[in-house]
Order: C-alpha cells, then sequence, then structure tokens
C-alpha cells in the first residue's frame, strides 16, 4: 500500500467529512504498483477517450488524466461527486475530464455515451468496480450492441478467475465475454492490504481485448441463448435448451455439431457456443 496515495485519500475523505460507504463497495485502491499495471493493461493514449464508471476519490482517474486521456467518469456517490469537482475544477474546465453525478446502471447506455461523442469500437473502459455491480455492469457493455475497443477491471478475485475461466467451469457472463472478446486475459492479482477500507476478499485485473460480436448472431439473442443453457447447471445442456426452444431443433443442432448427450453448459466450448447460438437463433 502506497503511504502518498493513502495520505491524499484521507485528506479528501476528512475535508469533506466522509465515511466510506460499505453498502456501495467502496473501497479505494491505493496502491501504487497496482495503479500502473491498471494504465498499462489498458495502454492508455493521449487520443483515448476513456469511460471509467465509480471514479470514487479519482485516485485513477488521475492516473487516466496524466497519462493524456480525455475521461468521462459516472460516479453515483454525490457525496464523492464533490471531491472530484474540487480535485479536477481544471481538468474539467478544459474538458479533459466529464463529471456525470449518475448511478451507471441507470443511465441509457449507450446513448449518454453517444451524447459524449464516445464512438462504439473506439472508446476505452478502465475502472475499479464495486463488486455487486460487476455483472450488471459488464452485460450493459456487451449486450448494447456498442462495444468498447477494450475493457479493463478490477473485480474480486473470484468473479474475475469466472470471467477468463476455461471449459469446465464456464459462468454464464464468461461465455458471452469470451464470446465478444478475442483474449480475456487474467492480468494480476491485488491482494486485500491493498485497499482502503480493506475489503473482505482480494481483487483481480482483467483485460478483454479484440472485442467484436460473432457473425450472424444479435447479441440479445445470444445472451438469451446463454441464459436458457444456464438455467438448471446439474441438467444436461441439451435438455435445457430443449425446454426453452424448439425441441426437435435442438435435437438437430446435437446431430449437426456433434455434441456429446451429456455435456454441460459449463463445459461448451465457446466456439461451440457461438455455433449453436448462430443455429438456433435463425428459429426465435
Amino acid at each position: 500500500m502506497s503511504s502518498s496515495l493513502k495520505t491524499d485519500l484521507f485528506f479528501w475523505l476528512n475535508k469533506y467529512n466522509i465515511k466510506p460507504n460499505k453498502d456501495l463497495g467502496q473501497c479505494f485502491l491505493v496502491d501504487e504498483k497496482a495503479l500502473n499495471k491498471i494504465i498499462a493493461a489498458a495502454d492508455v493514449h493521449k487520443s483515448d477517450k476513456v469511460l471509467e464508471v465509480g471514479p470514487g476519490t479519482g485516485i485513477l482517474t488521475e492516473k487516466l488524466l496524466q497519462a493524456g486521456a480525455t475521461v468521462l467518469a459516472v460516479e453515483k456517490d454525490s457525496r464523492l461527486v464533490k471531491i472530484l469537482k474540487a480535485r479536477f475544477g481544471k481538468e474539467i474546465k478544459r474538458k479533459k475530464l466529464t463529471l456525470l453525478s449518475s448511478d451507471f446502471l441507470r443511465l441509457n447506455f449507450p446513448d449518454f455515451l453517444k451524447k459524449q461523442r464516445f464512438a462504439a469500437g473506439e472508446y476505452k473502459v478502465v475502472a475499479n468496480l464495486p463488486y455487486q455491480i460487476t455483472s450488471p455492469v459488464m452485460e450493459r457493455l456487451l449486450e448494447r450492441s456498442y462495444l468498447p475497443a477494450l475493457i479493463v477491471l478490477t473485480l474480486q478475485k473470484e468473479v474475475a478467475e469466472r470471467i477468463c475461466a476455461k471449459p469446465g467451469n464456464l459462468s454464464s457472463l464468461a461465455v458471452l465475454a469470451q464470446a465478444c472478446a478475442r483474449k480475456c486475459v487474467l492480468v494480476s492479482r491485488f491482494p486485500k492490504s491493498r485497499f482502503y477500507p480493506q475489503p473482505e476478499v482480494d481483487s483481480a485485473l482483467i483485460k478483454l481485448e479484440g472485442l467484436i460480436y460473432p457473425d450472424k448472431i444479435e447479441v440479445k439473442k445470444m445472451r438469451q441463448i446463454i441464459h436458457a443453457g444456464f438455467a438448471r447447471k446439474r441438467k444436461k445442456l441439451k435438455k435445457n435448451l430443449s425446454d426453452a426452444f424448439n425441441k426437435n431443433a435442438v435435437e438437430k443442432i446435437w446431430k449437426k455439431l456433434d455434441l456429446p448427450e451429456n455435456i454441460r453448459a459449463q463445459e461448451l466450448p465457446i466456439e461451440k457456443w457461438v455455433e449453436i447460438a448462430n443455429t438456433l437463433s435463425i428459429i426465435f
């Protein structure tokens, strides 16, 4: 833990008489090496436009701005918004930083990005996410036909490991993420001691790059098929899909792709998920 970053954090929290809100998952990363790993993973350049969800007191925001990025930061806690406005007044005036005092999950995605001239495929997402909003944030980023060029997130370690898991340990979120990303990498692990206040679990940094939708399928349809496949993890994948869609069609798909009868959702390779989705999406 960097003493200077922690001192800086305490300065701003004490100045505005703020105590971190556990209900909002407020645990601030105060480790210089960890922050540098995030910036390196995001490969931030002067021409980059970066969406940051949950900037908190602006510790990562400052690093992004120093790297030359134009940042759109969305912060739910109005108390922390006061800190961000005081801390980055010059950057806000220069329009290097746009600050939205809002709940990211209530914003109309991607309309608010379009208003800020963040074009699909040309912006990056770099954030230390509150643990409890990981899934809904990821789903918005991946499901709304407005993919970024890159996603770099600090998440709960177990969740990060699940997103980048191999067949056998896949989750529905892992299938969606890996179907849309050419590479899903767990870059680094951050011990809980590198945060203040210290959370109960460790964190990890993941990177999704080469983001592009699979051919011949709408992402929302693909997500519906994935959800159906994982509806009952103990059941066979074929049974789950047959219950949700046309049983005869699913039978034909299994024969066409020569899939094992007993395979379960978490065991199916990503490329087979895409093939199933491509074929099944035509039917409904």
